[in-house]
């Protein structure tokens, strides 16, 4: 929300997922990580990390927004495998948000 009452439409990429060192564990934990770019530049302005090693990640994206990276440098960024922060290099589907319903209207 803040990002658009800033500087209007934006793109979200948005992924959730088990991380790696956890799929042959009963843990249950997930991970969320979401990428705001600005739709008319193609420049990621924001980044929400929850889940393990959240801090060591966006510390990362700090970064690369304060060199205005764009989504399309992230996507052309080769991943480190197996880790969880090679999601941000490969989300390639813009997300969009479920309808509102009536009642909450």
């Amino acid at each position: 929300a803040e990002a658009r009452a800033q500087i209007g439409d934006v793109d979200i990429y948005k992924s959730t997922f088990t991380p790696m060192k956890h799929t042959l564990t009963p843990s249950e934990e997930k991970t969320l990580m979401k990428l705001i770019v600005d739709a008319k530049t193609d420049r990621v302005v924001g980044c929400h990390v929850v889940g393990p090693d959240a801090a060591e990640m966006v510390q990362g994206i700090g970064i690369a927004l304060r060199c205005n990276a764009t989504k399309a440098q992230f996507d052309a960024t080769v991943g480190i495998h197996p880790s969880s922060a090679e999601e941000l290099v490969t989300m390639r589907s813009k997300w969009t948000p479920p309808p509102k319903s009536q009642a909450a209207e």
